[in-house]
């Protein structure tokens, strides 16, 4: 009998300028928008979820490729730099425009 593994991956979300909540899985290169951070953090963790279980249905070499789809390096980096400059504000801001970085537990 297989278990069933659960990894954590880093996602990361900032507020939209027309308004919301945009939210990004770097690791599978999935992004969504919602209403709330809480709407964006539920869904993108329902659509790494589905992504996940989809790509584990898939026959070699297609179900390596689809686990293995990374964000391009300038997102990675444009977020990293996103969350870099939040922490060095510490706040400053007040919340209006502050990146935040969350775990999503990924089915492995």
């Amino acid at each position: 009998m297989q278990s069933k593994m659960q990894s954590q991956i880093l996602c990361v979300a900032h507020p939209s300028a027309a308004g919301g909540w945009e939210a990004l899985c770097l690791d599978f290169d999935i992004a969504v928008q919602a209403a709330t951070f809480d709407e964006a953090k539920d869904t993108l963790q329902y659509a790494v979820a589905t992504y996940v279980e989809d790509a584990m249905k898939e026959e070699e070499p297609d179900k390596s490729r689809l686990l293995n789809r990374r964000a391009p390096l300038w997102v990675r980096l444009m977020w990293g730099w996103r969350l870099f400059l939040d922490a060095v504000r510490d706040g400053r801001d007040h919340g209006k425009n502050v990146t935040v970085g969350f775990p999503v537990t990924c089915p492995a």
